[in-house]
């Protein structure tokens, strides 16, 4: 395996965050894990031809080292308070549309393996089975990395990443294989599809607009002048009502005017203005 000097990882930054967006200059030792893996087996030779050829052009390659970077530390219900707004969303929505048949649109925005993805999908369903209301809700998860999604279409966990799931929960949605693995259950799967793209790329964002938006711990990894337009892309998704929530530190100074910021701990959301008044 190559050993790679200071010169080349600055290189492979380079391209990556050319490439991806991903700015890893104050994460070295992340560059360094991942490179370590994706560069096995190669000779200095190759992996000098290979990095220069990902820095003349853009190579459908590099997603294999995306998918070694790809952070792994995530776990279902990570940030309660993030749930609990969500949950008092819904139960507003349900308020609201007594009449009428609710439908709601939801998107975790670099969803990872998923547990995010199908948390929202849980918090969803107890509400709207409770209320006994005509109601469809659907979640999609999307992340730049194919293994990150190949693993959450799959749906099956350590029960290490359960820990912090509330224990109605994990007896409702998750089926033990055994004691150690777990999987979603098939009628709350068939609500969360998950699709591989950029957030940097607004053609590969979902079509359709989003009543609820998640973007927590993306945003850290990519430059200020990038999570702004980031965050800008998100907003043309977001139906009039409808919240984004991203992480408590990310996204320092931004506004926009289609928005106004709601009260919250650990995290910061967004609802979007229903009208054009400021």
């Amino acid at each position: 395996m190559p050993d790679v000097d200071k010169n080349q990882l600055g290189r492979w930054q380079a391209v990556l965050e050319a490439q991806t967006g991903i700015n890893l200059n104050q994460h070295e030792h992340i560059l360094r894990k991942g490179l370590n893996p994706w560069l096995q087996g190669m000779s200095d030779d190759e992996a000098e031809l290979t990095l220069a050829r990902s820095e003349s052009q853009p190579w459908q390659g590099l997603g294999g080292l995306v998918d070694h970077l790809a952070v792994k530390e995530t776990r279902f219900y990570r940030n309660p308070a993030a749930y609990r707004i969500l949950a008092q969303y819904v139960q507003r929505r349900l308020q609201d549309s007594q009449q009428a048949r609710l439908l709601l649109d939801m998107w975790s925005a670099g969803c990872s393996t998923g547990e995010e993805a199908y948390t929202m999908a849980m918090t969803a369903s107890e509400l709207i089975q409770s209320a006994e209301q005509r109601a469809y809700f659907g979640v999609i998860g999307s992340d730049i990395s194919s293994a990150a999604v190949k693993s959450a279409r799959q749906g099956s966990y350590h029960v290490r990443r359960l820990q912090s799931l509330p224990d109605t929960l994990r007896q409702r949605y998750l089926v033990s294989d055994d004691n150690l693995n777990y999987r979603i259950e098939s009628q709350l799967a068939s609500r969360v599809c998950f699709v591989q793209s950029n957030l940097l790329d607004a053609r590969a964002t979902p079509k359709s607009a989003m009543d609820v938006i998640f973007c927590q711990n993306v945003l850290v990894y990519f430059r200020g002048w990038r999570q702004k337009q980031v965050l800008n892309n998100l907003v043309q998704r977001l139906k009039p009502g409808g919240i984004l929530l991203i992480g408590a530190s990310e996204g320092r100074g931004w506004q926009h005017p289609d928005l106004i910021r709601m009260p919250g701990d650990d995290v910061q959301v967004f609802e979007r203005r229903r009208d054009g008044n400021q």
